[in-house]
């Protein structure tokens, strides 16, 4: 498993889990065995975070800052790094994960999104209509 210090955890492109390390684990309230039962989809807070960040995560590397929530429904801010892998002709998607303390002024739950994606110094291509 790669970057013991953070929760880190490998996804196919339907967006299943296929490995996840202890600190992943522990972060979402899953027991190891259990991860290739789940989707990442499973730990957003918001339904239009997923849907922006599987539009906007198919890139080669991407970050975003999003409001996550535990097995247990209680969310937090955090912190998501992706970068694409092909394994063996197949795309994995590797994320890592870092809780956020949150701010002093709360997030106002009735909005419908917390996603905010940060550039990595990448210029996006351009794309003729």
């Amino acid at each position: 498993m790669k970057i013991k210090e953070s929760a880190f955890c490998e996804i196919n492109t339907h967006g299943r889990l296929l490995s996840a390390n202890k600190k992943f684990c522990s972060l979402f309230g899953y027991q190891e065995h259990e991860i290739e039962w789940h989707y990442i989809r499973d730990i957003f807070r918001y339904d239009q975070d997923w849907i922006t960040f599987l539009q906007k995560a198919s890139a080669k590397a991407a970050h975003f800052i999003v409001r996550l929530k535990n097995r247990k429904g209680r969310s937090f801010l955090a912190s998501i790094s992706r970068h694409a892998e092909n394994e063996n002709g197949k795309t994995i998607y590797c994320n890592t994960f870092r809780k956020l303390a949150d701010t002093a002024e709360p997030l106002d739950d009735s909005r419908t999104s917390s996603l905010i994606e940060e550039s990595l110094g990448e210029q996006p291509a351009s794309l003729a209509l």
